[in-house]
């Protein structure tokens, strides 16, 4: 009974250390969340400069989200976000659906790059789709766990923005090199209001489709600009990526 008593005093010891790591390093842990996690959704490597948030708040900052390319593309990287803010409602956050007021996607670069039939961006886009419906049980898989509990956490997103992005149009032929253009603003809100939240790879899935949709179409009313290209032989090489 004595050894029992000690193992349940250790185990509720370590459990609300943990609780104040989690609460009190929270930048720490979404972090290496991000960085161990979202391979699995992207699938391609996913790094972190920096992450600050703020328990008490619901506020924070992501700085410097690196989003690699998918294997078979040249480019460095096919997305760099320099800043992306959140402010959550924190008296939702242990509820099923949380409340994000903002999320704010600041100076984003985009690398828009044709290999073969495809892009990078619909590879990506591809496998975060595959993952939101893992993640639903879609494909008569279970849904994934955490801690052997199903993830059913949802969001309702008021206001999702981003601006000040840019785009490089390339393909693998060039090797990162190309034309680069302005993304235009986009602007989302109430995202999953109306049927009880999204999941976090929804919220992701529906963010790629959306920036894809506004690519496509700064491509094909800016086909001067690919007349324009400053890189030597960039011209013809890039007119592949209006087939």
């Amino acid at each position: 009974m004595g050894r029992l008593l000690t193992a349940v005093i250790v185990l509720v010891a370590l459990a609300g250390f943990g609780a104040y790591l989690a609460f009190n390093y929270l930048d720490v842990v979404v972090k290496i969340a991000l960085e161990q996690w979202g391979p699995d959704v992207t699938g391609t490597r996913v790094e972190v400069e920096q992450v600050q948030i703020n328990a008490r708040n619901g506020r924070g900052a992501i700085r410097g989200l690196t989003i690699a390319n998918p294997p078979g593309f040249a480019a460095r990287h096919a997305a760099r976000f320099g800043e992306i803010r959140l402010a959550i409602e924190p008296s939702t956050v242990t509820d099923a659906v949380i409340v994000v007021h903002e999320i704010a996607i600041e100076a984003p670069q985009i690398t828009y790059e044709r290999g073969g039939k495809a892009t990078n961006l619909d590879a990506i886009q591809s496998s975060i789709e595959a993952y939101a419906k893992r993640a639903a049980g879609g494909d008569g898989q279970a849904a994934p766990t955490q801690g052997g509990v199903t993830a059913k956490r949802r969001f309702v997103i008021e206001r999702l923005t981003i601006r000040g992005g840019r785009v490089l149009m390339t393909n693998t032929a060039l090797k990162g090199q190309g034309v680069s253009f302005d993304l235009p603003e986009v602007q989302l809100r109430d995202v999953g209001k109306g049927k009880g939240g999204v999941t976090a790879s929804e919220a992701a899935a529906l963010v790629a489709s959306t920036l894809q949709n506004r690519i496509a179409q700064k491509v094909l009313t800016n086909v001067d600009l690919l007349r324009r290209g400053g890189v030597e032989g960039a011209v013809d090489a890039l007119k592949g990526l209006l087939k």
